[in-house]
């Protein structure tokens, strides 16, 4: 039996979709990531929500460790977590609109064969 052939179209429309559901793979990635992320820092801070002002902490700069209050750290820390979330919050909107375009051409796909 022979396999049918795709049109042009249906060639493109099947690489788009491959593209946008390798898109959407990576996306959920940083996703994760992002979410362990936002894990440590909320750990971060609750270890440091009871500290004494005057505590020894630490801070990794790179391969570096320095000194440093614990007011500072606690504001990076916040700073940190604003970041992420942001950045969070920019990928989950743009793994929906992905998700809803994989559906619709998925759709698309089907309903001509």
């Amino acid at each position: 039996m022979a396999t049918p052939q795709l049109t042009p179209e249906q060639q493109e429309e099947f690489q788009r979709f491959n593209q946008l559901v390798q898109q959407l793979e990576i996306i959920r990635v940083n996703v994760q990531q992002l979410e362990m992320e936002k894990r440590d820092v909320e750990n971060a801070i609750k270890e440091t929500k009871d500290m004494d002002a005057n505590a020894n902490i630490y801070r990794s700069a790179g391969r570096l460790l320095f000194q440093t209050n614990v007011e500072d750290v606690k504001k990076h820390l916040t700073e940190q977590q604003e970041q992420i979330e942001v950045r969070l919050s920019s990928l989950t909107s743009r793994e929906k609109k992905l998700v809803a375009s994989v559906k619709e051409l998925q759709d698309k796909l089907m309903s001509q064969s």
